[in-house]
């Protein structure tokens, strides 16, 4: 509510700092970061095409904290394409470890892709520094994972968002980073498609917030013809996976385009891009 009132009422600008310093840091901030803890990324997983999806999980805390003695454990979830939860194995992590899973490992092939995300119990020697309990310390795990391609080709990228954030050193309650419905947003590469660059593009989105929302595909030739779309509905940590194949992006007749994603549901959640090649090799990035 305070937080509310500072950020809406017309104060002098001079006068916010006093304000500020005033309002205990708990209060200035929203509900689900008003404690310590550790904040998680959402991921998407694909077991298609011959991809796997491989996880290493690093022990962070190690790199933050050298002095400190690390050794924790770990849990990660595994979601099916509408978010329902097929698999939640658990780990121990040492100091400066890591953690190596893989997605095939943990579901059945009838599960083409969905989502995933780990959480790491904040040490015991981290949780106790004063430094973390009095400014109310959210330690960010936005890792890199690895799509594999025939057992042999590793394309890795990396977390670019937030998901759930874990109070303390609980690890299994969480609340949403995004507390509050965002509105929906519109996404463009930055990459232009060319004739014969790659032969299929699969567009992979996440929906990191309480609600459904509705993604469109759409591809268009170079100066804005729209001449193609598709869309599915995301349910609340659910995946969607749109796709322009060869014979989709045919329809370019050689001319050179672009595709965009609108219904993105949060600010910084841009999609990740697998682009396929003929060779058979596969490149994915977030751009």
């Amino acid at each position: 509510m305070l937080r509310a009132l500072y950020r809406r009422l017309p104060l002098p600008k001079a006068f916010r700092p006093w304000l500020r310093n005033k309002v205990p840091l708990s209060l200035q901030r929203q509900r689900q970061f008003r404690k310590f803890g550790s904040i998680n990324e959402l991921y998407f997983w694909r077991l298609d095409h011959g991809i796997d999806t491989v996880v290493p999980i690093q022990n962070y805390f190690s790199n933050l904290f050298p002095d400190l003695e690390t050794a924790t454990r770990g849990q990660v979830w595994v979601y099916d394409r509408n978010g329902a939860e097929i698999a939640r194995p658990k780990f121990d992590l040492p100091h400066r470890g890591m953690h190596l899973a893989r997605i095939s490992e943990l579901v059945g092939r009838e599960h083409v892709y969905g989502t995933f995300m780990w959480h790491i119990r904040m040490p015991d020697s981290v949780a106790n520094q004063e430094l973390v309990r009095k400014n109310l310390v959210y330690f960010t795990d936005r890792g890199y994972i690895c799509y594999e391609k025939n057992n042999s080709q590793p394309a890795f990228v990396h977390g670019v968002d937030r998901y759930a954030v874990f109070q303390r050193q609980d690890m299994e309650s969480k609340d949403l980073f995004y507390g509050e419905p965002e509105r929906a947003r519109a996404w463009i590469p930055e990459f232009p498609i060319q004739p014969g660059m790659q032969s299929a593009i699969d567009v992979m989105l996440l929906n990191r917030t309480q609600g459904a929302r509705e993604c469109l595909l759409t591809l268009h030739r170079n100066g804005g013809e729209k001449i193609f779309e598709s869309s599915q509905t995301i349910l609340p940590r659910g995946g969607a996976l749109l796709s322009l194949d060869k014979q989709t992006l045919d329809l370019l007749q050689g001319d050179t385009g672009y595709f965009m994603v609108t219904g993105l549901p949060t600010h910084w959640g841009r999609p990740a891009i697998t682009r396929h090649f003929s060779s058979g090799a596969i490149s994915v990035m977030h751009c």
